[in-house]
């Protein structure tokens, strides 16, 4: 796990109960990643940071913010020109997790409709409670795994840490993970092509995709509508999943305009066409 940024969040918090809420957290994340302590409290809270009321989980606030920063500070998804939101329609985020690459595109760009798809429940109630306490408007949430059929699957999680779920968690190495904390729930799930079809989309903007390692499989099963996506961005989880997906994309017209040179990072595409 990397380290916290406290102080990046802390210059984007106002107000004595809102710092106390931000020392709390980081007691919370001591106990979790220095000292190995597991914190089952569900208790629900939000803090003020920057424009935004964020909602947590007591048990899984720290890793929340970690994932807040991804975006807010890292520019995560965002890091190539022409990814941000800015003068775009249509978005489709798929692992939308607790909603802030929704509340960062729609900082960039208010008029943005999205389309977010989070699979796990828990996550979910927080993803839209962010979105509603927001008031964002033009934002569809949907409480489904996208992947290359409908109906419903097995979908792996770890209950501490909401932004790490998948059908197959071990896909991607970390060390740091004790696997006896992996649990087994069952999701609902849809397809990119059912999930334009009802809500009516003939063209999307920008597709991120970030659904550790069902990337690929997603793709293969939208080539009829590949076309009508002008950019795509994906988080790749582990090295044959990144060359599968970038020889698979450029066979079907899109061309490779970025890569992260990292362990795990995002690839970022351009439709040619």
């Amino acid at each position: 796990m990397e380290k916290m940024d406290f102080r990046f969040l802390k210059r984007r918090i106002k107000g004595k109960k809102n710092l106390s809420k931000l020392n709390d957290i980081k007691e919370n994340y001591k106990s979790i990643f220095k000292e190995c302590k597991i914190i089952k409290s569900k208790q629900l809270f939000n803090i003020k940071i920057g424009k935004y009321k964020i909602w947590l989980k007591e048990g899984t606030s720290s890793s929340s913010l970690m994932t807040y920063l991804e975006i807010f500070k890292e520019k995560v998804h965002m890091k190539k020109a022409g990814f941000s939101g800015k003068g775009n329609k249509v978005v489709i985020d798929v692992g939308g997790n607790e909603g802030y690459y929704v509340l960062k595109m729609k900082e960039n760009n208010p008029n943005l409709k999205i389309i977010t798809l989070e699979p796990v429940p828990s996550t979910f109630k927080l993803l839209k409670k962010n979105i509603e306490s927001n008031k964002l408007k033009n934002v569809i949430l949907i409480n489904k795994a996208l992947t290359k059929k409908k109906g419903k699957l097995i979908f792996e999680i770890i209950p501490e840490v909401s932004a790490v779920c998948a059908t197959n968690i071990k896909m991607q190495k970390r060390p740091w993970l004790d696997t006896k904390r992996i649990k087994k729930i069952i999701v609902k799930s849809t397809t990119l092509i059912d999930l334009c079809k009802k809500l009516k989309i003939d063209k999307i903007d920008i597709l991120k995709l970030d659904v550790e390692g069902s990337e690929l499989e997603i793709l293969k099963n939208s080539k009829p509508i590949l076309n009508n996506i002008k950019k795509i961005v994906i988080e790749w989880h582990s090295e044959k999943l990144k060359r599968d997906c970038i020889k698979f994309l450029k066979k079907n017209g899109f061309k490779l305009v970025y890569q992260e040179k990292k362990i795990c990072g995002d690839l970022y595409f351009i439709n040619s066409n």
